[in-house]
């Protein structure tokens, strides 16, 4: 009999991945589950958890840290630094098991497809569907992360598992999302109760796409193949041209900020989100921020501190307003007022100066602004409300997040990523095209380049534009490594790599101490082996 678990919506806390670290856990025969489509759902909800865990942790990826353009990680500079002592010292983050544990539900579902009740082949498809894309991720995930890694074993074993090679995770990526095509466009996802879903965390045909164009993009970069390149343009203009879902650019770049990022949590730019509601995360005890994109660590005045004087302070992540020019050279640039306050801006602030025995203001001093840049590309704060929690703050609601889901594609990405594409493939005119309707959404010009006729200069522009467009969304060390600009886009100690420290795992992650506890195959990256202390 199958190995299984009893499976609530608390099912995350009870998800196995046992031939990771070689420990039997008894499970639970039951007879009860599987009975209904709301069970399917449930499951699907607990990978939701796993999903969420992976995309918008409460602390910044270490490859968020690294491709953040900024003047100051404070304490997190190591990460750009590829110190070790940084990216070791917190090997718990590093950890693939919220893949791993997402893949094993998948795989469960599928095992166990004879004990589904009640439910009709073409919805059981559906979910299983569903299931297969969190599964095509994941793989996808840890092969962007950790390259070699281990495949997942059928469910009930426990035997010791080594790494694959990333090409054998890949195949596993495609061939599960292959699977989830079968999926309707997003119009037409239903629940469990037969209602119109409206999360865009649900996959849909639109979403599977986009998934195949990231990972054969990505696999172009690394094999350097043109028929990947082809495949990723094929699958990214499904969706770009609405052959699988009406997706839109917002009108704006404020639109953007607004319905797609913002609040609002409802856009057409939108491809694939991860649900995030401040009401629902039970934040009572939280007591600092959650940030969930990494340029949200860059998130200081006017949110918190109130005083944009307090970024001066050595702890404070900073970027100046002369970095943030460099980046977005173009005044006419939209994304400069967008993304940022008053960038460099003389704006007055007042400093009162009372009397000292009727506490009555006799005098304020101006302050202007100071050179640093204050990002406002998510704008709506979400303070705690727990009246402790402020006590103890000396009467200051902490901010703990920004209101808004976690993004994480939308289909501006997805354009500049065709545009990267089709550059790759000399298709020049075509990838200027997509290049500029992300420049004209933005105010500006069509792009004109040198005079020259380069496409690997159009290509460097479209990945500036994807700097831009996406800036602090969480993209951009991925887009270095795709396009090999480690040795130029990031610090020096990347530009001193060699080919053997490359191929040994520098750009990977190392792989995190709990894999070793209980599985004697499990082997460090040699970059790491070599590096860590």
């Amino acid at each position: 009999m199958k190995k299984i678990f009893i499976i609530l919506f608390f099912l995350p806390l009870f998800a196995c991945d046992d031939w990771l670290d070689i420990e039997s856990e008894k499970s639970v025969t039951y007879l009860n589950f599987f009975k209904s489509e709301q069970d399917l759902e449930s499951t699907l909800i607990s990978m939701f958890g796993f999903e969420k865990n992976i995309c918008a942790s409460s602390m910044v990826h270490p490859f968020g840290w690294c491709g953040l353009q900024c003047d100051s990680l404070a304490d997190n500079e190591g990460y750009r630094e590829l110190d070790p002592q940084s990216f070791m010292s917190k090997m718990y983050m590093l950890s693939w098991s919220q893949n791993y544990k997402a893949i094993y539900l998948a795989n469960m579902l599928e095992e166990n497809r004879f004990r589904f009740e009640n439910i009709s082949e073409e919805r059981a498809d559906y979910w299983i569907a569903q299931a297969n894309f969190i599964k095509a991720f994941a793989y996808f995930n840890v092969a962007q992360n950790w390259g070699d890694a281990p495949l997942a074993q059928p469910t009930e074993s426990t035997e010791a598992v080594g790494k694959s090679p990333v090409d054998s995770l890949f195949a596993q990526a495609l061939r599960a999302a292959e699977k989830a095509l079968i999926l309707p466009t997003y119009d037409k996802l239903t629940d469990a109760h037969g209602d119109a879903v409206t999360s865009k965390q649900y996959a849909s045909l639109g979403t599977v796409h986009t998934l195949l164009a990231n990972i054969y993009a990505w696999m172009g970069g690394l094999y350097d193949k043109e028929e990947y390149w082809k495949k990723a343009e094929e699958h990214a203009s499904l969706v770009i041209d609405g052959k699988v879902g009406g997706y839109k650019l917002e009108l704006t770049v404020a639109d953007m900020v607004k319905n797609t990022l913002g609040p609002v949590r409802k856009s057409n730019e939108t491809i694939f989100s991860i649900a995030v509601n401040n009401e629902d995360e039970n934040r009572t005890a939280q007591v600092s921020f959650y940030p969930i994109y990494p340029g949200q660590a860059l998130i200081n005045y006017p949110y918190s501190p109130t005083n944009y004087t307090d970024i001066e302070d050595p702890g404070q992540k900073k970027m100046l307003v002369a970095t943030v020019e460099k980046i977005f050279p173009e005044e006419a640039d939209t994304r400069r007022k967008e993304y940022w306050k008053d960038l460099g801006q003389q704006v007055t602030q007042w400093e009162y100066i009372y009397d000292e025995e009727t506490w009555e203001v006799v005098d304020s001093v101006p302050y202007a602004y100071s050179e640093y840049a204050f990002i406002n590309k998510w704008s709506e704060p979400y303070y705690s409300t727990d009246q402790s929690v402020i006590e103890h703050n000396k009467g200051i609601a902490p901010l703990l997040a920004m209101e808004g889901d976690r993004v994480v594609w939308r289909l501006a990405d997805l354009i500049l990523l065709r545009a990267e594409c089709r550059a790759r493939l000399n298709m020049a005119k075509p990838a200027k095209d997509d290049l500029d309707a992300i420049r004209v959404r933005a105010g500006l010009e069509g792009y004109e380049g040198s005079g020259t006729a380069d496409i690997e200069e159009l290509r460097k522009e479209i990945f500036h534009e994807r700097e831009r467009e996406l800036f602090g969304e969480g993209q951009r060390y991925y887009d270095i490594v795709r396009n090999g600009y480690f040795r130029t886009e990031l610090s020096s100690v990347y530009k001193s790599l060699t080919d053997a420290d490359v191929k040994g795992g520098a750009l990977y992650l190392p792989v995190a101490r709990n894999s070793f506890e209980k599985n004697t195959l499990m082997k460090q990256n040699s970059y790491w082996l070599w590096h860590q202390q």
